[in-house]
């Protein structure tokens, strides 16, 4: 593998993590604004707040995971650097 398509590959990571930031923490507000307005007659903001705190938990903790697996997997012998006499 070149180094390029690694860096792709990198990109291409965490450019879903973002993806993924965004669509858990607005899945979390979601469900928790229709959960604290179906059960807890009228609206309050705390269970969107709780919410969103999980889907954005649930993503670092993804994100987290694909990088690290990508980094740690990557030959550790293309990043030396050498210096030259």
């Amino acid at each position: 593998m070149s180094t390029h398509e690694d860096g792709r590959d990198f990109e291409d990571r965490y450019t879903a993590c973002f993806v993924d930031f965004g669509m858990k923490i607005c899945t979390g507000l979601l469900i928790g604004s229709l959960l604290g307005g179906f059960f807890l007659r009228g609206y309050k903001k705390w269970p969107m707040y709780i919410g969103g705190g999980l889907g954005f938990g649930i993503a670092y903790s993804n994100c987290e995971n694909s990088l690290n697996n990508f980094l740690l997997a990557t030959d550790p012998k293309v990043c030396v650097i050498k210096k030259t006499p």
